[in-house]
C-alpha cells in the first residue's frame, strides 16, 4: 500500500489548511494525545469520566440521535427532543436531566444508572423505534454509564457545577422573549420595570430580579417550587395575590411556573444566542492529511484528533463522523476506514463538535491509459503550473490548446457576451502575430460590450431585481424598471472606468439611503428583505459566497456557523433593513463578525461600516475568494469551489492553491477585475480545445479540457440578432444597450418566456443556482419553432439585402453567402463537406433568401450555435 507520508506534501497540504481552515498535521506533538473513548470506556470499571461536550452529545451525533430523522427534529421523538445536530449544549442537558421520564422509565436515572433509558433504548435492552445503536456491554453504552454515574454533569470542569447558569440558551431565550416578557411587561412592569421598584423588586433585568423583594428572595433557584412568586400569583388571599388587579388565567400561570422551574432564564431582544458552556474546538487534525491511492491499494483507516482551546489533545476517532464527497472515488465506514471505489478525486469531510476538516482524496485514471506523471513541459503560466501539478497526480494529460476560431468565439461570448462578427473573425485570422490571443483579450476588455456584460454579472450577484425594488407584488411595477436601470446604470459607470471591485462593494455597501451621493442605495431597499436576517444572508451570499440559511434555526450541518453567529451577523443589518432609508445603531452592542474579529458599535454608528472594512481587509477569508472563484466559474462553467456560493470546509476547493494565487493577486492588483479576466483566458487551461484524449474524457472538475456548456440566456437572444442584422451593422447592435438583453433590457426581459427557457435568473433569491446554463428539451423546440426565431429570420436586414438584390438581378457569390452563414453563425468557415451540403440546398433551391434563411435556420439549432465550445 502506497501512503502518502507526513512531510511529502508538507508545502500543498500546509496552504491548503490555511485556505479553508483545515489544519494540518504538523504542528501537534502526537505523544500528548488523549487515548479515544473507545479504548478509555472498553471496560465497564474504567475510572475514567466523560464530558458532556466532548463525548455524551458527539456519541449522540453519531448514533444519529441529534438527527433531523430522530430527536433532532423540530417536533422531536417519542416526547423526547434534542438539539439539531446537538450544538445547544444547555438545551440538550436539559432535555436529558430536567425532565428525563418517559411513559416507562427515566432516561437518566442517577440511583441506578444501569436502569437509564439512554442506554436501554439504543442498546436494544428496551422497544426503541430508532432500532439498536450499539452492543450491549460496548464502549459506547459504558461512555453514557460512566456519565450518568458520575452525576449527568453538563460541563465537569466545576466541582459543583450551577444547573441554571445567568444565560439562557437558546430554546429558554425564545421562550422568555416569546412567552415570559410579553407577560411580565403587561401584568407587572407598571409597578416593578423600568425605573419603578415597588416593595423593593425590580424586573430591568436578572440580576435584579435574583436580588429579591423587601420579603425576600423571589425566586429559589435551589428549591424552585418554593419560590416566593410561585406562592404570591397562586394566593387567593386578596392582599397577598400578585397582580393586585387580580389572579392571572391558568396558562399564564403555567408560563410564569414552567419560567421559574427552568431557573428564571433571561435574555434582552437582540440579544445573541447563548455561547455559555461551550469549549472552544482549536483545531481538528487529520491523518494522514491526503490519500493517494494506486492499484494495489488496502484501506486506510483515518486517525483524527481534537485540539482545544486549552491545549488539549484527544484523538476522537471513534466519535467524529464522516462522509465522502464522491462514493464513486472513495466510500468511508462509521469507523473511518476509506475504500477507493473509483478513479478521480474527492474529498473524505470528517465532523466533530464544531469543526470541519477535508481530506483530498487522489486515485489516478490508470484504466484510461493515464500515467501517474507526465513528461510535459513545465507551464509557465502560474494558473497552469497548479492545474499541471494537479493533472499529473491523477496521472492526466491536458487536451491540446483550442483552434483560432474556437479561442475567438469563446472569448468573445464569456468575456464580452457577444458573438465576433464576420469581419472582426477574418481580420482575427489574418494577423499572423504570436501574441495575437494577448492583445485579442486586451482589445475585447476595453469594448462596451465587456463593460455591459459582467455589469450584468455583477447584477446577477448582487440582487438586481426590478420586483423587489419596487414592490412585493408579482409583477414589477414602473418604479421597479426605473430603479433597477439605474442600478445597472451605476455598475456599468464603475465597470467601465475599471473601478475596484472592492470599491464597487463599497458603494453598494455603505450607500447614502437618501440617494444624495454617487452610491447606489437600491441594494439596501429591496422590499424583499423584510428582516435583518434576509438582508445578512444577502450580504453573504453577495460579498462572501456564503449560505447562512441553515443556522437561523441551528448549526449548521456542514460548516462552524451556529445560530449564535447568524443572530450577531443580522444585528448588524437590523436598521437598514426596518428603516429601509437609515442605518444608525441605537444602543451599544458587541457583535462577533463570522467568528472573525468583534466588533463595538456604539450609539449612532453606521453597523455596515465595520462590515465593508472587515470584508476588504486581506485577511477576509471569503471576499476576495469568492469573487475570483465566480468569476472563474463564468469561463469554466464550475467553480474551484463548486457551488460558487458554498465556501464551506466541507465544499474545499478542487486547486485551493490556485484559488490562493488568484486571490492574493487580484488583492495586490489593487481588486483590479481587469487583471483577473486578463490572467484567466490567457491561461493555456483556459484555450485548451473541448475535444478530450484517451485519458481526460471522464475529468470534469479538473480543468484538463474545456467542458462545452450551453451559452447563456442573454447571449441567445443577443446573438440571434446579430446572426441576422444587416450587413455593416455589426458594432451598431452590440453597442446599443437599450436593445440588449445583456444591457437595459435585461430589466424588462426577466421573467418573460424566452429568458425562462434559457434559465435567466429573476435575482429574486440568494443562490447562483438561480442561473440554469444546462440544456433542455423545451430549447430545442423553442429555436425550432418559437415565433420570435421565425420572425428574426423573417425580418432579417441580411435576408432583405440578399431579396433586393436578387430582385436587382444581381449575380452574388453564393459560395461567399455559404461562408457569411458560418460565419455569422458559429464562427468559423465551413468545412469541405459542409460547404459541399450547402451549395447543393442552394443550388436546389428556386428561392434563394429562402434557401439562405434555412442555413441559418439549420445552424441557428445545432449543438454548435448553443454551446460555447
Amino acid at each position: 500500500m502506497r501512503r502518502l507520508s507526513v512531510g511529502i506534501y508538507f508545502f500543498l497540504i500546509h496552504g491548503f489548511a490555511v485556505a479553508l481552515h483545515i489544519p494540518s498535521v504538523f504542528a501537534v506533538e502526537w505523544a500528548d494525545v488523549m487515548a479515544p473513548a473507545s479504548e478509555r470506556f472498553a471496560n465497564r470499571d474504567t475510572p475514567a469520566v466523560p464530558h458532556f461536550q466532548k463525548h455524551v452529545v458527539p456519541l449522540l451525533g453519531r448514533l444519529g440521535c441529534n438527527s433531523a430523522k430522530c430527536h433532532g427534529s423540530f417536533q422531536g421523538q417519542g416526547n423526547f427532543q434534542l438539539s439539531l445536530f446537538g450544538f445547544d449544549f444547555l438545551a440538550d442537558h436539559s432535555a436529558l436531566t430536567n425532565e428525563a421520564s418517559s411513559e416507562q422509565e427515566a432516561r437518566i436515572d442517577l440511583t441506578e444508572p444501569d436502569q437509564s433509558l439512554i442506554s436501554l433504548k439504543p442498546s436494544g435492552e428496551e422497544p426503541h423505534e430508532g432500532g439498536q445503536r450499539f452492543d450491549v456491554g460496548s464502549w459506547e453504552q459504558h461512555l453514557l454509564l460512566r456519565w450518568i454515574e458520575s452525576g449527568a454533569h453538563k460541563d465537569l470542569t466545576a466541582s459543583n457545577p450551577d444547573p441554571k447558569p445567568n444565560l439562557a440558551s437558546d430554546v429558554e431565550r425564545e421562550f422568555f422573549l416569546t412567552k415570559v416578557k410579553p407577560l411580565l411587561e403587561d401584568h407587572c412592569y407598571e409597578c416593578h420595570g423600568y425605573q419603578n421598584k415597588k416593595g423593593g423588586l425590580s424586573l430591568r433585568n436578572r440580576n435584579d430580579l435574583l436580588q429579591g423583594s423587601d420579603n425576600g428572595r423571589v425566586i429559589n433557584l435551589e428549591e424552585p417550587d418554593r419560590s416566593l412568586i410561585l406562592s404570591v400569583i397562586n394566593s387567593e388571599n386578596p392582599d397577598r395575590q400578585m397582580p393586585p388587579s387580580g389572579k392571572l388565567p391558568a396558562e399564564k400561570l403555567q408560563i410564569l411556573e414552567d419560567w421559574v422551574m427552568m431557573g428564571a432564564p433571561w435574555a434582552e431582544d437582540g440579544e445573541a444566542p447563548s455561547r455559555t458552556n461551550a469549549l472552544q474546538l482549536q483545531k481538528l487534525h487529520c491523518e494522514p492529511s491526503e490519500l493517494v491511492f494506486d492499484e494495489d491499494d488496502q484501506p486506510v483507516t483515518l486517525r483524527v484528533i481534537a485540539e482545544w482551546e486549552d491545549g488539549t489533545l484527544e484523538d476522537v476517532t471513534c466519535l467524529a463522523r464522516y462522509q465522502t464527497n464522491d462514493d464513486s472515488v472513495v466510500s468511508i465506514t462509521k469507523d473511518g476506514m476509506a475504500n477507493f471505489t473509483g478513479e478521480g478525486d474527492t474529498h473524505i469531510v470528517i465532523y466533530y463538535d464544531n469543526g470541519v476538516a477535508a481530506i483530498p482524496v487522489i486515485r489516478p485514471y490508470l484504466s484510461q491509459g493515464a500515467s501517474p506523471r507526465s513528461n510535459a513541459e513545465t507551464p509557465k503560466h502560474p494558473i497552469d503550473q497548479y492545474i499541471q501539478a494537479k493533472l499529473e497526480k491523477l496521472g492526466l494529460q491536458s487536451s491540446s490548446t483550442c483552434s483560432e476560431t474556437e479561442f475567438l468565439r469563446r472569448l468573445s461570448i464569456d468575456l464580452t457576451g457577444t458573438l465576433p462578427s464576420p469581419d472582426e473573425i477574418a481580420k482575427y485570422l489574418q494577423d499572423p502575430s504570436p501574441d495575437k490571443r494577448l492583445r485579442k483579450i486586451d482589445e475585447l476588455l476595453n469594448t462596451t460590450s465587456y463593460t455591459a456584460w459582467w455589469t450584468n454579472k455583477l447584477c446577477d450577484f448582487t440582487g438586481c431585481n426590478p420586483k423587489s425594488i419596487s414592490s412585493l407584488l408579482e409583477e414589477a411595477r414602473e418604479e421597479g424598471y426605473v430603479k433597477a436601470s439605474r442600478w445597472y446604470d451605476w455598475i456599468f459607470q464603475q465597470v467601465e472606468a475599471n473601478q475596484p471591485y472592492d470599491q464597487i462593494v463599497k458603494g453598494l455597501m455603505l450607500a447614502d439611503l437618501d440617494g444624495t451621493n454617487e452610491s447606489m442605495p437600491y441594494f439596501w431597499q429591496r422590499q424583499s428583505l423584510k428582516e435583518p436576517k434576509d438582508t445578512a444572508m444577502s450580504v453573504a451570499h453577495a460579498f462572501l459566497g456564503i449560505q447562512l440559511q441553515c443556522a437561523e434555526c441551528h448549526k449548521h450541518p456542514f460548516d462552524q456557523w451556529t445560530q449564535a453567529d447568524f443572530t450577531d451577523f443580522s444585528e448588524f443589518f437590523k436598521p437598514v433593513t426596518q428603516s429601509k432609508n437609515r442605518s444608525v445603531a441605537t444602543a451599544t452592542a458587541e457583535l462577533t463578525l463570522l467568528r472573525t474579529e468583534k466588533i463595538t458599535l456604539n450609539a449612532g454608528d453606521d453597523p455596515r461600516q465595520p462590515v465593508m472594512n472587515w470584508m476588504a481587509k486581506t485577511s477576509n477569508p471569503w471576499f476576495a475568494r469568492a469573487f475570483v472563484n465566480r468569476v472563474w466559474a463564468s469561463y469554466f462553467h464550475r467553480g474551484i469551489v463548486d457551488p460558487p456560493d458554498q465556501f464551506t470546509p466541507a465544499n474545499p476547493p478542487t486547486h485551493p492553491e490556485l484559488l490562493n494565487w488568484l486571490a492574493n493577486g487580484f488583492v495586490e492588483n489593487g481588486f483590479d477585475m481587469k487583471w483577473l479576466h486578463r490572467q484567466i483566458t490567457s491561461s493555456q487551461a483556459y484555450q485548451r480545445s473541448w475535444k478530450p484524449n484517451p485519458t481526460n474524457r471522464l475529468d470534469t472538475r479538473n480543468f484538463s479540457r474545456f467542458v462545452p456548456r450551453r451559452i447563456p440566456a442573454e447571449v441567445v437572444y443577443d446573438a440571434i440578432k446579430q446572426v441576422t442584422v444587416e450587413s455593416g451593422r455589426h458594432d451598431e447592435v452590440r453597442e446599443n444597450l437599450r436593445r440588449r438583453a445583456s444591457g437595459h433590457l435585461s430589466m424588462r426581459m426577466t421573467g418573460t418566456h424566452a429568458m425562462k427557457v434559457f434559465g435567466k435568473p429573476d435575482r429574486s433569491i440568494n443562490c447562483d443556482c438561480e442561473r440554469v446554463n444546462e440544456p433542455t428539451l423545451l430549447q430545442a423546440i423553442f429555436t425550432q419553432n418559437d415565433p420570435l426565431i421565425r420572425m428574426r429570420i423573417a425580418d432579417s436586414g441580411w435576408i432583405f439585402e440578399i431579396e433586393e438584390a436578387v430582385a436587382n438581378q444581381q449575380d452574388l457569390d453564393r459560395d461567399g453567402l455559404v461562408t457569411e452563414v458560418w460565419l455569422r453563425t458559429v464562427g468559423r468557415y465551413p468545412t469541405d463537406i459542409e460547404r459541399a451540403r450547402a451549395a447543393k440546398h442552394l443550388q436546389e433551391t428556386d428561392d434563394l433568401p429562402e434557401a439562405v434563411s434555412d442555413l441559418l435556420w439549420a445552424l441557428i439549432n445545432g449543438k454548435e450555435f448553443l454551446l460555447n465550445h
